[in-house]
Protein backbone atom coordinates (compact mmCIF):
# COMPACT_ATOMS: atom_id res chain seq x y z
CA UNK A 1 0.00 0.00 0.00
CA UNK A 2 1.64 3.48 -1.16
CA UNK A 3 1.03 6.40 -2.56
CA UNK A 4 3.62 5.46 -5.34
CA UNK A 5 3.43 1.77 -7.25
CA UNK A 6 5.23 -0.23 -9.93
CA UNK A 7 2.06 -1.32 -10.91
CA UNK A 8 2.15 0.03 -14.42
CA UNK A 9 -1.58 0.84 -14.81
CA UNK A 10 -2.11 3.00 -11.32
CA UNK A 11 -0.74 5.32 -9.74
CA UNK A 12 -1.23 4.55 -6.29
CA UNK A 13 -2.37 1.29 -3.92
CA UNK A 14 -4.77 1.38 -1.16
CA UNK A 15 -5.56 -1.88 1.08
CA UNK A 16 -8.41 -1.55 3.58
CA UNK A 17 -6.98 -5.30 4.72
CA UNK A 18 -5.21 -7.84 3.53
CA UNK A 19 -5.91 -11.82 2.91
CA UNK A 20 -7.82 -14.02 0.47
CA UNK A 21 -9.58 -17.27 -0.38
CA UNK A 22 -8.10 -18.84 -3.77
CA UNK A 23 -10.39 -19.10 -6.17
CA UNK A 24 -9.35 -20.11 -9.59
CA UNK A 25 -6.58 -21.32 -11.39
CA UNK A 26 -5.37 -17.67 -11.86
CA UNK A 27 -4.81 -17.58 -8.11
CA UNK A 28 -2.37 -20.57 -7.92
CA UNK A 29 1.01 -19.27 -7.47
CA UNK A 30 -0.74 -15.37 -5.88
CA UNK A 31 2.13 -12.63 -5.76
CA UNK A 32 -0.23 -11.05 -3.09
CA UNK A 33 -0.74 -13.86 -0.54
CA UNK A 34 3.48 -14.69 -1.22
CA UNK A 35 4.13 -11.07 0.02
CA UNK A 36 1.92 -11.37 2.67
CA UNK A 37 3.70 -14.14 3.51
CA UNK A 38 6.47 -12.61 4.45
CA UNK A 39 5.81 -10.06 6.84
CA UNK A 40 2.75 -11.57 8.72
CA UNK A 41 1.43 -15.52 7.35
CA UNK A 42 -1.92 -16.88 7.87
CA UNK A 43 -4.48 -14.63 5.90
CA UNK A 44 -4.90 -16.67 3.23
CA UNK A 45 -7.97 -19.29 2.81
CA UNK A 46 -11.34 -20.14 4.03
CA UNK A 47 -11.91 -19.27 7.46
CA UNK A 48 -8.31 -17.24 7.72
CA UNK A 49 -8.46 -13.74 9.78
CA UNK A 50 -7.76 -11.61 7.06
CA UNK A 51 -5.60 -8.47 8.30
CA UNK A 52 -7.07 -4.90 8.58
CA UNK A 53 -4.89 -2.35 7.37
CA UNK A 54 -5.95 1.20 9.80
CA UNK A 55 -4.03 3.38 7.85
CA UNK A 56 -5.94 2.83 4.74
CA UNK A 57 -8.86 5.25 5.38
CA UNK A 58 -6.77 8.24 6.23
CA UNK A 59 -4.14 7.28 2.74
CA UNK A 60 -7.13 7.27 0.82
CA UNK A 61 -7.91 10.32 2.08
CA UNK A 62 -4.84 12.12 1.50
CA UNK A 63 -4.40 11.09 -1.93
CA UNK A 64 -7.67 12.67 -2.63
CA UNK A 65 -7.24 15.95 -0.70
CA UNK A 66 -3.58 15.96 -2.35
CA UNK A 67 -5.48 16.81 -5.78
CA UNK A 68 -4.72 20.26 -6.02
CA UNK A 69 -1.03 19.72 -6.34
CA UNK A 70 -1.29 16.29 -8.85
CA UNK A 71 -3.52 18.68 -10.91
CA UNK A 72 -0.53 21.58 -11.17
CA UNK A 73 1.92 19.01 -11.83
CA UNK A 74 0.22 17.56 -14.49
CA UNK A 75 -0.41 20.45 -16.11
CA UNK A 76 3.30 21.61 -16.30
CA UNK A 77 3.71 18.32 -17.69
CA UNK A 78 4.70 16.15 -15.18
CA UNK A 79 2.30 13.53 -14.73
CA UNK A 80 -0.53 12.12 -17.01
CA UNK A 81 -2.57 15.22 -18.34
CA UNK A 82 -6.42 13.73 -17.05
CA UNK A 83 -5.72 16.01 -13.92
CA UNK A 84 -6.87 12.63 -11.55
CA UNK A 85 -4.47 10.21 -9.88
CA UNK A 86 -5.08 6.46 -10.73
CA UNK A 87 -5.94 4.40 -7.38
CA UNK A 88 -6.02 0.60 -7.42
CA UNK A 89 -8.28 -0.32 -4.41
CA UNK A 90 -7.50 -4.03 -2.81
CA UNK A 91 -4.43 -4.74 -5.00
CA UNK A 92 -3.71 -7.46 -1.82
CA UNK A 93 -6.70 -8.31 -1.19
CA UNK A 94 -10.56 -8.86 -2.97
CA UNK A 95 -12.71 -5.70 -2.31
CA UNK A 96 -16.00 -8.12 -2.56
CA UNK A 97 -14.32 -10.77 -0.30
CA UNK A 98 -17.82 -12.67 1.64
CA UNK A 99 -15.67 -13.69 4.09
CA UNK A 100 -14.46 -10.39 5.60
CA UNK A 101 -16.58 -8.45 8.05
CA UNK A 102 -19.28 -6.72 6.79
CA UNK A 103 -18.50 -3.87 9.04
CA UNK A 104 -14.79 -3.45 7.48
CA UNK A 105 -16.40 -3.34 3.92
CA UNK A 106 -18.85 -0.75 4.81
CA UNK A 107 -16.33 1.12 6.39
CA UNK A 108 -13.67 0.70 2.67
CA UNK A 109 -16.91 1.52 0.43
CA UNK A 110 -17.54 4.28 2.50
CA UNK A 111 -14.08 6.09 2.09
CA UNK A 112 -14.36 4.77 -1.92
CA UNK A 113 -17.99 7.06 -2.34
CA UNK A 114 -16.11 10.02 -0.61
CA UNK A 115 -12.62 10.20 -2.44
CA UNK A 116 -14.40 11.56 -5.82
CA UNK A 117 -11.54 13.23 -6.89
CA UNK A 118 -9.70 9.90 -7.41
CA UNK A 119 -10.18 7.72 -10.80
CA UNK A 120 -10.93 4.16 -8.39
CA UNK A 121 -10.04 0.98 -10.03
CA UNK A 122 -11.66 -1.86 -8.76
CA UNK A 123 -10.70 -5.29 -9.12
CA UNK A 124 -12.58 -8.38 -8.46
CA UNK A 125 -12.73 -12.27 -8.90
CA UNK A 126 -16.13 -12.11 -7.20
CA UNK A 127 -18.50 -10.58 -9.57
CA UNK A 128 -21.62 -12.56 -8.41
CA UNK A 129 -20.72 -11.18 -4.86
CA UNK A 130 -20.49 -7.36 -5.94
CA UNK A 131 -24.84 -6.58 -5.43
CA UNK A 132 -25.06 -9.06 -2.60
CA UNK A 133 -22.37 -7.12 -0.75
CA UNK A 134 -23.71 -3.33 -1.21
CA UNK A 135 -27.16 -4.26 -0.75
CA UNK A 136 -25.93 -6.38 2.91
CA UNK A 137 -24.80 -2.37 3.51
CA UNK A 138 -27.95 -0.77 2.14
CA UNK A 139 -26.56 0.61 -1.15
CA UNK A 140 -27.85 0.14 -4.68
CA UNK A 141 -25.39 2.40 -6.27
CA UNK A 142 -22.51 2.84 -8.15
CA UNK A 143 -20.27 5.60 -7.71
CA UNK A 144 -19.47 7.49 -11.10
CA UNK A 145 -15.87 7.78 -10.41
CA UNK A 146 -14.79 4.24 -9.95
CA UNK A 147 -14.61 1.47 -12.67
CA UNK A 148 -14.87 -2.23 -12.26
CA UNK A 149 -12.58 -4.86 -13.31
CA UNK A 150 -13.07 -8.96 -13.20
CA UNK A 151 -10.03 -11.06 -13.81
CA UNK A 152 -10.55 -13.42 -16.48
CA UNK A 153 -7.64 -15.93 -17.17
CA UNK A 154 -9.18 -18.79 -19.94
CA UNK A 155 -12.51 -18.62 -21.90
CA UNK A 156 -14.01 -20.46 -19.64
CA UNK A 157 -13.82 -17.79 -16.88
CA UNK A 158 -14.58 -15.32 -20.02
CA UNK A 159 -17.73 -16.99 -21.27
CA UNK A 160 -18.98 -17.36 -17.71
CA UNK A 161 -18.00 -13.75 -15.93
CA UNK A 162 -18.67 -11.11 -18.29
CA UNK A 163 -22.26 -11.60 -19.20
CA UNK A 164 -22.47 -11.08 -15.51
CA UNK A 165 -20.15 -7.98 -15.65
CA UNK A 166 -22.53 -6.51 -18.82
CA UNK A 167 -25.71 -7.29 -16.85
CA UNK A 168 -23.93 -5.53 -13.70
CA UNK A 169 -23.61 -2.29 -15.51
CA UNK A 170 -26.94 -2.02 -17.59
CA UNK A 171 -28.53 -2.62 -13.52
CA UNK A 172 -26.31 -0.45 -11.81
CA UNK A 173 -24.92 2.34 -14.39
CA UNK A 174 -20.93 1.77 -13.93
CA UNK A 175 -19.03 4.26 -15.77
CA UNK A 176 -16.56 1.52 -16.74
CA UNK A 177 -15.42 -1.66 -17.13
CA UNK A 178 -12.95 -4.28 -18.00
CA UNK A 179 -10.74 -7.25 -17.67
CA UNK A 180 -7.60 -8.12 -16.31
CA UNK A 181 -6.46 -11.26 -18.05
CA UNK A 182 -3.47 -11.41 -15.97
CA UNK A 183 -1.88 -14.17 -15.38
CA UNK A 184 -3.34 -14.65 -19.38
CA UNK A 185 -3.36 -18.70 -18.97
CA UNK A 186 -5.18 -19.18 -22.35
CA UNK A 187 -6.78 -18.15 -25.69
CA UNK A 188 -9.84 -15.83 -25.34
CA UNK A 189 -11.75 -15.19 -27.97
CA UNK A 190 -15.28 -13.25 -27.57
CA UNK A 191 -17.14 -9.97 -28.05
CA UNK A 192 -14.96 -7.32 -26.48
CA UNK A 193 -17.43 -4.24 -28.05
CA UNK A 194 -19.00 -2.98 -25.24
CA UNK A 195 -15.72 -3.42 -22.49
CA UNK A 196 -13.56 -0.36 -22.11
CA UNK A 197 -9.88 -1.92 -21.08
CA UNK A 198 -8.52 -4.98 -21.13
CA UNK A 199 -5.22 -5.56 -19.33
CA UNK A 200 -2.68 -8.55 -20.66
CA UNK A 201 -0.13 -9.69 -18.60
CA UNK A 202 1.62 -13.12 -18.18
CA UNK A 203 2.94 -14.70 -15.04
CA UNK A 204 6.15 -14.18 -13.43
CA UNK A 205 7.70 -15.36 -10.09
CA UNK A 206 8.26 -18.56 -8.29
CA UNK A 207 6.12 -21.55 -10.51
CA UNK A 208 5.10 -18.88 -13.39
CA UNK A 209 3.74 -20.68 -16.39
CA UNK A 210 4.30 -19.16 -19.68
CA UNK A 211 2.10 -16.72 -22.06
CA UNK A 212 1.99 -18.11 -25.30
CA UNK A 213 2.39 -14.55 -27.26
CA UNK A 214 -0.62 -15.22 -29.62
CA UNK A 215 -3.17 -15.09 -26.60
CA UNK A 216 -1.78 -11.40 -26.05
CA UNK A 217 -1.92 -10.72 -30.17
CA UNK A 218 -5.55 -12.27 -30.58
CA UNK A 219 -6.96 -9.58 -27.52
CA UNK A 220 -4.85 -6.98 -29.09
CA UNK A 221 -6.75 -7.37 -32.55
CA UNK A 222 -10.11 -7.91 -30.91
CA UNK A 223 -9.39 -5.27 -28.89
CA UNK A 224 -9.02 -2.47 -31.77
CA UNK A 225 -11.45 -4.09 -33.81
CA UNK A 226 -13.86 -3.43 -30.88
CA UNK A 227 -12.65 0.12 -29.90
CA UNK A 228 -11.49 -0.96 -26.68
CA UNK A 229 -8.49 0.29 -24.70
CA UNK A 230 -6.06 -2.18 -24.62
CA UNK A 231 -2.72 -2.19 -21.85
CA UNK A 232 -0.10 -4.93 -22.25
CA UNK A 233 1.51 -5.47 -18.80
CA UNK A 234 4.33 -8.04 -19.20
CA UNK A 235 5.20 -10.87 -21.09
CA UNK A 236 6.04 -12.72 -17.56
CA UNK A 237 8.81 -14.80 -16.82
CA UNK A 238 8.70 -16.77 -20.00
CA UNK A 239 9.60 -15.81 -23.80
CA UNK A 240 9.73 -17.07 -27.19
CA UNK A 241 12.77 -17.69 -28.89
CA UNK A 242 12.52 -19.96 -31.25
CA UNK A 243 9.12 -20.34 -33.83
CA UNK A 244 8.58 -23.38 -35.22
CA UNK A 245 6.65 -21.86 -38.42
CA UNK A 246 8.77 -18.99 -38.94
CA UNK A 247 12.17 -20.08 -37.74
CA UNK A 248 12.39 -23.10 -39.44
CA UNK A 249 9.32 -26.28 -39.95
CA UNK A 250 12.04 -28.98 -39.41
CA UNK A 251 11.05 -29.76 -36.04
CA UNK A 252 14.44 -32.04 -35.80
CA UNK A 253 16.14 -28.84 -36.06
CA UNK A 254 14.51 -26.77 -33.09
CA UNK A 255 16.56 -26.24 -30.16
CA UNK A 256 16.25 -29.19 -27.48
CA UNK A 257 14.25 -27.72 -24.27
CA UNK A 258 13.83 -29.21 -21.06
CA UNK A 259 10.70 -28.61 -19.28
CA UNK A 260 11.38 -29.88 -15.46
CA UNK A 261 13.96 -27.24 -15.12
CA UNK A 262 13.65 -23.90 -12.61
CA UNK A 263 14.87 -20.31 -13.71
CA UNK A 264 16.67 -20.52 -17.38
CA UNK A 265 14.49 -23.38 -17.95
CA UNK A 266 13.34 -24.00 -21.73
CA UNK A 267 10.15 -25.63 -22.86
CA UNK A 268 8.17 -26.27 -25.64
CA UNK A 269 4.66 -23.97 -25.72
CA UNK A 270 1.95 -24.61 -28.30
CA UNK A 271 -1.25 -22.47 -28.95
CA UNK A 272 -3.68 -24.69 -26.78
CA UNK A 273 -1.38 -24.34 -23.59
CA UNK A 274 0.27 -27.59 -23.70
CA UNK A 275 3.87 -27.53 -23.13
CA UNK A 276 4.72 -30.86 -25.38
CA UNK A 277 6.51 -30.50 -29.06
CA UNK A 278 3.04 -31.26 -31.22
CA UNK A 279 0.36 -29.03 -31.72
CA UNK A 280 -0.16 -25.65 -33.58
CA UNK A 281 1.81 -22.83 -33.50
CA UNK A 282 4.69 -24.59 -31.30
CA UNK A 283 7.34 -22.15 -29.72
CA UNK A 284 10.67 -22.83 -27.96
CA UNK A 285 10.07 -20.65 -24.39
CA UNK A 286 12.35 -20.20 -22.07
CA UNK A 287 12.70 -18.56 -18.47
CA UNK A 288 14.46 -15.56 -18.42
CA UNK A 289 12.45 -13.57 -15.38
CA UNK A 290 10.01 -10.47 -16.47
CA UNK A 291 12.21 -7.66 -16.41
CA UNK A 292 14.17 -9.55 -19.82
CA UNK A 293 11.04 -10.71 -20.74
CA UNK A 294 10.00 -6.78 -21.53
CA UNK A 295 6.31 -5.53 -21.39
CA UNK A 296 6.82 -4.78 -25.65
CA UNK A 297 4.26 -6.67 -27.60
CA UNK A 298 5.88 -7.37 -31.62
CA UNK A 299 8.12 -4.45 -30.83
CA UNK A 300 5.57 -1.98 -29.41
CA UNK A 301 4.71 -0.73 -26.02
CA UNK A 302 0.52 -0.53 -25.20
CA UNK A 303 -0.43 1.67 -22.97
CA UNK A 304 -4.30 2.85 -23.29
CA UNK A 305 -6.69 3.65 -20.45
CA UNK A 306 -10.30 3.67 -20.52
CA UNK A 307 -11.73 6.69 -22.01
CA UNK A 308 -14.12 6.77 -19.17
CA UNK A 309 -11.67 6.80 -16.51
Amino acid sequence: MADATKIEWTDATVNFWWGCTKVGPGCDHCYAETQSNRFTPGHWGVGAPRRKIASAGKLLNRLDNDYAWWAADAQIGKLHPNLRRRVFVQSMSDLFDLEVPLEWFAEAWGKIVQCDRLDIQIVTKRISAVEKRLAAIGVNTWPKHAGLMITVVNQAEFDRDVPRLRSLKRRMSLPWIGLSAEPLLGPIVGDFSDLDWIIVGGESGRGARPMHPDWARSIRDQCAAAGTAFFFKQHGDWIAFYDRDIDDPDWRRCPRVDDQMGRGAERYHNLAGGTGFHGERVLAMRNVGKAKAGRLLDGVEHNAMPRAA
